[in-house]
């Protein structure tokens, strides 16, 4: 008599399924977080190679790159609206397209037109946990003279200081920003008083808090012979100065997104320091929020933290509190401190 075999019960099935199911269900979270972990450390190492770049740009001109060529003369714009990205290129394997620019001419204008629109974007500009940002995006309305079919993206931003500015003042105290703008001279090593390694150059910002970015710089107006009106604008798509703390969560009302240190690494972000060195930073460092009241546009219940305004409160350095050092440390937490190279504040632990 043949011997029966015997299967698989509809019961046992289901409980190898559910065994299945769970043991996918644990390793799924541990697979993602070492997905996020190779990201994180691309992003690190991007942030290295710009700190590098920088560096390199400081040993061949003695200096740190402006944050944008401006060249503003009082009347008119004389810069072609190009930013510290576009400078460090021959630094970050990019000579070639550096040596295809004019920089003598509109960052958007001739050959500088054609060139970057054809570009498919910089695996250098773009952090992998950025994962929402596009390679390339347009720039400008299309009835703009400079419109641009295509730009390459960028999840990196200069740091511009601690305060309400883009560091574009002759005033040291106010452009304190790793990078600054004309007509402020830029910074060099010896600018650092506070220290290279407590001063912030780099930040990241996030697609899922503002969608602009531009590693290249910018141009607005159209220049002209002499000095264009406006050529170069629009500072926040490569500049972020850290008057609000880090912002990994859009809250509905959320204002000044385009100058928001963010990131898509959880609990914090990634900044590249003055001495190349790579921080993770958290997003609960010491932050103070400003006490003034007096401006709308930047507001204690949006995360402002301490303005230059002058009296209580502000941090100027006239009536406000920026030469009482005593002063300026009740007013300036460790995240404002470390945007400023020169503020004289002790930092700390961080």
């Amino acid at each position: 008599m043949a011997t029966r075999k015997r299967g698989f019960t509809l019961i046992e099935l289901l409980v190898v399924i559910a065994i299945i199911a769970i043991l996918i269900a644990l390793l799924l979270p541990a697979v993602q977080q070492a997905r996020e972990a190779a990201r994180r450390s691309q992003c690190k190492n991007n942030l290295k190679q710009l700190g590098l770049a920088l560096h390199n740009y400081h040993d061949t001109f003695n200096m740190f790159p402006p944050g944008q060529i401006r060249g503003w003369n009082g009347t008119a714009e004389m810069g072609n609206g190009a930013s510290w990205g576009a400078m460090i290129l021959p630094y970050i394997d990019q000579a070639p397209l550096y040596n295809q620019l004019n920089f003598n001419i509109g960052l958007y204008e001739g050959v500088n037109k054609t060139v970057i629109q054809n570009m498919s974007g910089l695996s250098a500009a773009l952090c992998p946990s950025d994962s929402q940002r596009p390679r390339t995006r347009t720039m400008h309305a299309s009835t703009n003279t400079n419109y641009m079919t295509s730009i390459p993206h960028t999840s990196y931003a200069g740091c511009s200081g601690a305060f309400n500015n883009w560091s574009d003042s002759t005033s040291s105290n106010l452009s304190g920003g790793f990078f600054t703008i004309d007509p402020a001279r830029p910074s060099s090593m010896a600018s650092f008083l506070d220290g290279t390694s407590n001063t912030i150059a780099v930040v990241e910002k996030s697609y899922r808090i503002w969608t602009g970015g531009s590693f290249l710089g910018v141009q607005h107006a159209t220049q002209a012979p002499g000095g264009g009106t406006d050529a170069a604008c629009c500072q926040d798509w490569y500049l972020a100065y850290l008057v609000y703390p880090i912002t990994n969560n859009y809250v509905a009302g959320m204002t000044n997104t385009s100058i928001r240190v963010s990131s898509d690494h959880t609990g914090g972000a990634q900044v590249l320091l003055a001495d190349g060195a790579v921080r993770f930073i958290s997003e609960n460092i010491n932050h103070i929020l400003e006490t003034t009241g007096g401006d709308t546009n930047h507001t204690a219940a949006q995360g402002a933290g301490c303005l230059w305004r002058g009296g209580t409160g502000g941090c100027d350095d006239g009536s406000g509190a920026f030469r009482d050092k005593t002063l300026l440390g009740q007013y300036m937490g460790t995240w404002q401190r470390l945007a400023h190279k020169a503020d004289g504040l002790v930092i700390g632990e961080f």
